[in-house]
């Protein structure tokens, strides 16, 4: 009778630490990121997002653009990709993933409205990179207006020192609309 009680309060005990143990950072070789460096670097990306921001004072001027509408964008300008992330991003954030001081070109949109999304549904940091991932709402081409679908889309950031110095996405470069035609914005084709 004691060994079965012994086993059970083990089991017990275990089970209710293993969360624990299961939370704990478990960094890549060769990195010495701290707990504390790790939430910094997530509230530096997360920053990024936030309605208001001055999104150019968290970016360094060694800021590395992987997007490739981004990138073609600067080249087509002959920016660096710290100067096209400048002239993209120099105004107040208007709205969720993808939006800028551009807009991305579009106004209100017509017909029922998508519910809201989460821009932050999951943030999670390893070493110096912080993964973003987005959840947002779309209309389903296949159905009537009004029905939507969930999609997740992401951004890994590189944050050194505070300051964001790279950037990966999903996005790819789409082609010119129809004319007439709607259709995603051009780099958030993902």
């Amino acid at each position: 009778m004691v060994t079965k009680v012994s086993a059970g309060l083990a089991a017990a005990v275990f089970l209710m630490t293993a969360p624990v143990f299961a939370q704990a950072p478990t960094l890549a070789p060769g990195c010495t990121a701290t707990p504390a460096q790790l939430e910094a670097n997530k509230k530096v990306a997360m920053e990024f997002f936030r309605p208001g921001v001055d999104r150019v004072a968290l970016a360094d001027p060694s800021y590395k653009q992987h997007n490739p509408a981004f990138v073609k964008g600067g080249r087509e300008a002959k920016l660096s990709d710290y100067e096209y992330f400048k002239s993209r991003f120099g105004g107040p954030r208007a709205g969720g993933p993808g939006g800028g001081a551009a807009g991305g070109g579009r106004g209100a949109a017509e017909g029922p409205q998508p519910p809201p999304g989460n821009p932050l549904e999951i943030v999670m940091a390893e070493c110096d990179l912080v993964t973003i991932i987005h959840k947002n709402n779309r209309q389903d081409p296949t159905a009537a207006p009004g029905t939507f679908y969930e999609v997740f889309t992401f951004d890994t950031f590189r944050v050194r020192n505070g300051k964001l110095v790279e950037h990966w996405d999903g996005a790819v470069i789409n082609p010119p609309a129809a004319p007439g035609a709607g259709g995603a914005p051009a780099g958030r084709g993902n």
